[in-house]
């Protein structure tokens, strides 16, 4: 059933029987009734046949939500060894982009952990708001906040991540917390800034839940950011509530600086994937692995943050 689950999300990533098939070097038929004995094993349909488009059921959704890390996690068991083991002595240069906000605070502060690990490695770190395509063919590696499609790359899914509402805890005393979806409207927010330059008019939230969607109007905000990390640190000294990566502010939620608004609703969600290259050295092995502990918080990720 493992090999049938890789092959589903596969399919997923690839939003396409045909585009899977040509990916995977098999043919459409064998997809379709592999898919259709792991649908027969679990009971319930995955995917809703039409010949037009391609679409999830709620349960295929479900099971591809909960399970497209796997890949990722069984090449880092396999690699584990090896890489303890031979990879002392690796040296070469790595040229890598990473989203900037989502690296603050699960990368960046434990990547001199790596250049002890492996002194021979030498680290080009390009950092930017977010990247949806391979920027350039100098790169060995791209953290992206979606699948890249191109012949030549894997990608591997690494983190799911939420953008929630925070305020600091001075703004809670002064104005309270709003109880409902309706009273965030009469509260200060920061607003949201496209790549386009273009401050957003409206904001859609969504129930975690219920899956209810409330649209916030934005119009005429006095205050829009475009990029998260300051957007937490405006929100950290300013009486305005604030949507946030869970990860950036997550220490600050712990020691009560900044609480959680109406968390049962978000604003944005969010995929990472890990990109490279189909044929890609042991040193850019060795920084995926690297980065996997870091964003999925394994046992070998405590470690690099304790040790």
């Amino acid at each position: 059933m493992l090999d049938d689950i890789a092959l589903f999300i596969k399919l997923c990533e690839a939003r396409s029987v045909k585009l899977c098939a040509e990916l995977n070097h098999i043919h459409t038929s064998t997809i379709s009734k592999r898919i259709s004995e792991l649908e027969l094993s679990l009971g319930k349909r995955l995917v809703i046949r039409t010949s037009k488009r391609f679409e999830l059921t709620d349960f295929g959704n479900y099971i591809y939500t909960g399970c497209k890390h796997i890949p990722l996690f069984v090449d880092s068991i396999i690699n584990t060894y090896d890489n303890k083991h031979q990879s002392k002595n690796v040296s070469g240069t790595i040229n890598v982009a990473l989203g900037s906000v989502i690296s603050n605070k699960l990368i960046c502060p434990y990547l001199y952990k790596f250049l002890q690990l492996y002194p021979s490695i030498n680290l080009n770190l390009n950092f930017y708001p977010s990247i949806q395509t391979w920027l350039s063919p100098q790169f060995d590696l791209i953290l992206a906040i979606n699948h890249i499609k191109g012949d030549d790359l894997e990608n591997r899914f690494i983190r799911h991540e939420y953008i929630r509402l925070f305020c600091n805890s001075e703004y809670a005393i002064r104005y309270g917390l709003p109880q409902s979806i309706e009273e965030l409207s009469k509260h200060n927010i920061i607003g949201f800034v496209d790549p386009d330059y273009i401050p957003l008019d409206y904001a859609k939230l969504r129930h975690k839940n219920t899956n209810d969607e409330y649209v916030l109007n934005l119009t005429g905000n006095r205050l829009n950011v475009s990029n998260n990390i300051h957007t937490v640190q405006i929100g950290l000294n300013a009486d305005y509530i604030f949507g946030a990566y869970e990860s950036l502010v997550q220490d600050e939620v712990r020691n009560g600086t900044l609480l959680p608004v109406l968390p049962d609703w978000y604003a944005f969600e969010l995929d990472f994937y890990l990109v490279s290259k189909k044929k890609f050295s042991q040193e850019t092995q060795l920084f995926i692995d690297f980065i996997y502990d870091c964003m999925r918080n394994t046992p070998y990720g405590d470690t690099i943050k304790s040790s």
